[in-house]
């Protein structure tokens, strides 16, 4: 008989310790990805689910876990089933239930992550990237023309402009909330490369988005602050290029084309919602039923969104499903809020966490207004890592629940 090999097996512990190093790789390479190459990005969240799941089997964690919004998250999953069951393609839109992944990400950073300066740490290497591509976009400013819309490492400008806003508003909870120091004072060269590559987008949604991430980081800083926030949008208003300036002033035009095509878009929107009430036409289905609302005036003959999450929301999912989606919004903001309320003066750091991932998804919804950002997969797995950032902190508002009420909205 022949002789056994010897397979070597690695202890338990360190099988563990293995896993989350994996984990812990495969988060970074995520967050490095996120504004670089969505394809990479996906990837490296599929392998990080993997492994956690792998390692809560190990380790049967499961009762351990700690899932904040999970009756929202849960009821928004059944909703987008109900309105594939009842689609006017349901294939198309079962399709889009792959998706589903991408808010475990969430579950994923509040399990794994659990410590502040950890969360820091991706968030600044997040920043860091952010700045980089921000960097490359200005390059692309000055060699292509300041009408160039400038889209970085990705396809599209709006969502280029999308993960700048997020990220922008991160970078500001940093620098305000946090001492700055050797090590961090690269954080405002940092902001302004992120706002100026924002600029260069010419994406006005993303624009306001920012303003009112910004407005809620200051105001949340220092109330008096906020005085001073007219004068620096005049400043930046006289310092950028004369086609910025135009892009900015048709905020406020009424005849602008496209400002126009997205109210028509809206009607016709509405009027699916009125025919399609409670499940809607399911994820996708959009593309089917377009024409038959499209309004006479309007040029465009398809689309797949209407540049409005709200609207979309209720199209795809039905009146059932934007009850449950605007659920899960007010109760992470409830309980984000309550999170920053048992923060006190000294823990910047926390507080630089909390008020960050408030104004990234306060910006998120209101470049939401303009743009379908909740259907943008580089920008709302952005968003999910976001919302994780308060919940992963111990503070008496949230700490660690009991079984019995770790489900709660």
């Amino acid at each position: 008989m022949g002789r056994r090999l010897a397979v070597p097996t690695l202890p338990y512990t360190d099988l563990k310790t293995a896993i989350g190093r994996v984990i812990d790789g495969a988060l970074l390479i995520f967050l490095i990805f996120s504004a670089l190459s969505i394809t990479v990005a996906q990837a490296a969240l599929l392998l990080a689910l993997v492994a956690w799941a792998l390692r809560l089997l190990l380790a049967e964690g499961f009762r351990q876990l700690r899932l904040p919004l999970l009756l929202p998250m849960a009821g928004f999953f059944l909703a987008s089933v109900l309105a594939t069951l009842t689609a006017v393609d349901p294939y198309l839109s079962g399709r889009e239930l792959r998706n589903i992944f991408q808010p475990a990400l969430f579950y994923l950073v509040v399990n794994h992550v659990m410590e502040e300066e950890r969360a820091t740490t991706l968030t600044r290497v997040l920043i860091a990237v952010g700045a980089l591509v921000s960097g490359y976009g200005m390059w692309q400013a000055v060699t292509k023309g300041v009408d160039f819309r400038v889209h970085g490492t990705l396809s599209i400008y709006m969502t280029f402009a999308g993960v700048l806003m997020l990220i922008d508003t991160l970078a500001l909870g940093q620098a305000l909330f946090t001492t700055l120091s050797r090590r961090t004072l690269w954080l405002v060269p940092a902001l302004l490369l992120l706002t100026a590559a924002l600029l260069m987008t010419h994406t006005r949604g993303a624009w306001l988005g920012l303003a009112a991430g910004v407005s809620l980081i200051v105001w949340l800083r220092k109330k008096r602050w906020l005085l001073t926030l007219p004068l620096a949008a005049l400043a930046i208003f006289l310092l950028v290029p004369h086609a910025v300036q135009a892009r900015i002033g048709s905020v406020f035009d009424p005849q602008d084309v496209t400002a126009r095509e997205r109210l028509y878009m809206w009607g016709s929107g509405l009027m699916i919602i009125r025919d399609h009430p409670w499940t809607g036409v399911g994820m996708e289905g959009l593309k089917r039923v377009y024409r038959d609302y499209k309004h006479p005036m309007a040029y465009q003959e398809r689309t797949s969104h209407l540049h409005n999450n709200v609207l979309q929301v209720a199209v795809e999912r039905g009146l059932i499903g934007l009850a449950v989606w605007l659920w899960l919004w007010a109760a992470y903001v409830r309980h984000a809020w309550r999170i920053y309320g048992s923060l006190g003066p000294q823990e910047g750091g926390s507080r630089a966490l909390v008020v960050g991932s408030l104004a990234g998804v306060t910006g998120f919804h209101v470049t939401g207004f303009f743009e379908y950002t909740f259907g943008d997969s580089e920008v709302i797995m952005l968003v999910y890592f976001l919302m994780a950032l308060p919940f992963l902190l111990k503070t008496p508002a949230w700490g660690l629940p009991t079984p019995q009420g770790q489900s709660g909205t």
